[in-house]
């Protein structure tokens, strides 16, 4: 089956280090990207304008990310209660941005007080399994991404995303693998597409160290034909930073914001090559 991912490309926003909706989607649009995962920060930003900041720029918002810095303050805090009682509130968001999916592997920032690995999960599968029935009601999608150890204290694998969906039994849950982190915490780059199959939702793009396309040493034409095996038809989501930059330190002059576009634009038009030939 030929994957339709060529013309399904879209970005997440927390690249571009822009927290005003109507600056972030100009650009966006700029760049040449129409479609979004938006990771605003829900609890410092009205629904609504994120919704019409979009709708004036031609942007199309699939999902929400929350923040994945937000994480309990003390063990007390640090319940399955209050995190699904949080999540719950970042479906809300979603919903009235115009977003059919939320992501969960902030999830795991919920565990930060837990020491043992499969107490955490545990946690993670029970917090699954309730806020399915949460999102089910709201009409919503849920993923989870495997990120490495670097990011988020659990759930690096695709080994363990397969955990959750299977133990959770959720019914709204979809998985999310990005290159990136593969490239740090799979042994194998090409099997967990194999392994996740149908389940993957979307597909994250960055190169080895972060940056576009040809910046590494990721074999994005085996990547593609993975996912072409299994029948990939989701959306491959843009997720660059450039070597100036890392994780929550964004482009801060317009020469690195320069180069961070170019990286992106260079980048599209290597994915279409790929998924053309």
């Amino acid at each position: 089956m030929e994957t339709r991912s060529k013309a399904r490309i879209a970005v997440i926003t927390w690249t571009y280090g822009i927290d005003d909706p109507d600056e972030l989607f100009a650009r966006i649009k700029a760049t040449g990207f129409d479609y979004v995962q938006y990771c605003g920060d829900f609890r410092k930003q009205d629904a609504a304008e994120v919704a019409r900041a979009a709708s004036r720029h031609g942007i199309t918002i699939l999902s929400y990310d929350p923040p994945g810095t937000i994480r309990p303050e003390s063990p007390a805090d640090g319940t399955v209660e209050k995190a699904v009682e949080h999540f719950a509130r970042t479906f809300q968001f979603a919903r009235d941005i115009g977003a059919g999916m939320a992501t969960l592997q902030g999830l795991s920032s919920w565990t930060v007080f837990i020491e043992d690995y499969d107490e955490a999960m545990r946690f993670i599968i029970e917090a699954t399994r309730r806020l399915d029935a949460i999102a089910g009601r709201m009409g919503l999608v849920m993923t989870y991404e495997a990120c490495c150890h670097y990011e988020l204290p659990w759930v690096q694998t695709a080994d363990e995303l397969l955990r959750i969906h299977r133990e959770s039994g959720a019914q709204n849950l979809q998985l999310v693998l990005d290159s990136f982190h593969m490239n740090i915490a799979e042994a194998d780059m090409l099997e967990p597409l194999r392994k996740v199959g149908p389940l993957l939702h979307s597909y994250h793009v960055s190169d080895s160290g972060r940056g576009g396309i040809g910046t590494g040493h990721i074999d994005f034409v085996a990547q593609h034909n993975a996912m072409k095996t299994i029948g990939f038809d989701g959306f491959v989501f843009f997720e660059l930073v450039i070597a100036e930059c890392r994780p929550y330190k964004h482009p801060m002059n317009e020469r690195q914001m320069a180069e961070f576009i170019r990286q992106n634009q260079y980048s599209i038009r290597m994915w279409n090559a790929i998924t053309s030939g």
